[in-house]
């Protein structure tokens, strides 16, 4: 409990003193020239002592992190690193922290800091001038969503991103959410409700935007049973059929690349094209 405590208090104490203005007008302007400051929390993406699959266009771990044991703080480097690759090979310069933060201590976050309350609407004054991309995920992502106490912690979830996600808009922070990997282990999967649950927070006002769909799905038999859609391999799920493998994880970092590179884009778009109408003025 102590180190969930501290993972909060550093996760708020971080989006506190990173919020704020926008800085440097000048700067901002210009912000293709820029390189793009992205703090990620949450689940790592990639595993450290997962091997690399051929098919991306970068290297989804390196040498020196793969040859760690797996532990959360490797695979948090790896991600940053795997995040950093992908989007350097498409043109986009990104200087990425990493932290993990699990469910209770986002839920710590959201009652300590922030007394469970969101802000008012007078208090939304600030244009995102950093991002942030979360992975958060339950503390319990085997357990399936027919079961009561799973539920609550669904609606608890749902209830504590908006409340973040509103607090980083406040703080000047964009807000990116990866999107869970379905799982083939249930239709009612801890993964699927996961999935709805970020989507309720968005019909509620949380200003989201998704990232890291991998395209993958499949539906379920009379008997439960998962029949794979086409373009699905099961192979890629693991033996529990929950956990996916290096060309998962790697298709995920792809479309998280994707996804900030085109958002990084239109900011710059957005940018140059104001200051062209001020310098016509």
């Amino acid at each position: 409990m102590k180190k969930r405590l501290s993972a909060a208090l550093l996760l708020a104490a971080g989006l506190a003193a990173c919020g704020g203005g926008s800085g440097d007008d000048s700067a901002s302007a210009t912000p293709a020239s820029k390189s793009l400051t992205i703090s990620m929390y949450g689940k790592p993406v990639v595993s450290s002592t997962t091997t690399a699959v051929a098919h991306s266009q970068f290297s989804l771990i390196s040498a020196a992190v793969a040859a760690d044991t797996s532990n959360p703080a490797s695979d948090a480097q790896a991600t940053a690193k795997s995040l950093t690759d992908a989007l350097a090979a498409r043109g986009v310069t990104a200087d990425i922290t990493s932290q993990v933060v699990d469910g209770t201590a986002l839920h710590q976050i959201v009652t300590t800091e922030y007394n469970g309350k969101s802000p008012t609407a007078d208090q939304f004054k600030t244009d995102p001038s950093s991002w942030l991309v979360v992975n958060f995920q339950l503390d319990d992502m085997v357990t399936p969503t027919t079961d009561p106490a799973q539920q609550a912690a669904l609606q608890q979830f749902t209830a504590d991103l908006l409340v973040f996600s509103q607090w980083a808009a406040v703080s000047g922070k964009a807000v990116f959410v990866v999107r869970p990997i379905p799982t083939c282990d249930s239709l009612y999967s801890a993964s699927s409700g996961l999935y709805n649950a970020e989507t309720a927070a968005l019909s509620n006002g949380a200003p989201i935007r998704f990232m890291g769909e991998v395209g993958a799905s499949f539906s379920f038999d009379q008997n439960g049973n998962a029949v794979p859609d086409a373009g699905t391999d099961f192979a890629h799920y693991g033996a529990d059929c929950r956990t996916p493998d290096a060309y998962l994880q790697n298709k995920q970092v792809d479309s998280m690349a994707d996804t900030i590179a085109l958002a990084y884009k239109e900011q710059a778009s957005s940018a140059s094209a104001a200051s062209a109408a001020s310098t016509a003025q």
